[in-house]
C-alpha cells in the first residue's frame, strides 16, 4: 500500500471515529427528550445487542453459515420476512400526534446557574 493511500484512509478513519452513530444519537436524543433514566436503558440496550452480536461471533455461526448454503438462505429469508412484517406493521399503525405541544418539556432548572 502506498503512503499516500494509507494516510488517506487514516485520516478518513479519524473522521469518521470522531462523530457519533445512531445508537449514540439515538440515546442522546432520549435523554435529552425524555430524562437521564430512559437514555441509560437505551444505552444498555445497545451495550447488550453488541454483546450478544460478538456472541454469535464468537460461537463461530458465520463459519456454520459460510459451509451450510440452506442454513444461510433460510436466515436471509427470515430477515427479509421480518422486515416485510415490520413494513405491515408501521404501515398500518395509526399516526402520531406530531404537534408542538405535546413535545415541550422543560429539561432541568432554569435558575440553576444563577
Amino acid at each position: 500500500m502506498e503512503l499516500q493511500t494509507w494516510l488517506a484512509f487514516f485520516a478518513a478513519c479519524w473522521v469518521i471515529s470522531l462523530s457519533p452513530g445512531a445508537g449514540a444519537i439515538a440515546s442522546m436524543s432520549s435523554g435529552l427528550q425524555y430524562g437521564f433514566w430512559r437514555g441509560y436503558w437505551n444505552a444498555l440496550g445497545l451495550q447488550l445487542g453488541l454483546a450478544v452480536q460478538i456472541a454469535i461471533v464468537g460461537a463461530g455461526v458465520g463459519a456454520i453459515l459460510t459451509a451450510s448454503a440452506t442454513a444461510f438462505y433460510a436466515i436471509k429469508w427470515f430477515g427479509v420476512a421480518y422486515l416485510v412484517y415490520l413494513a405491515i406493521k408501521q404501515w398500518r399503525a395509526l399516526p402520531s400526534d406530531m404537534s408542538d405541544d405535546a413535545a415541550v418539556r422543560q429539561i432541568g432548572k432554569p435558575m440553576a446557574l444563577v
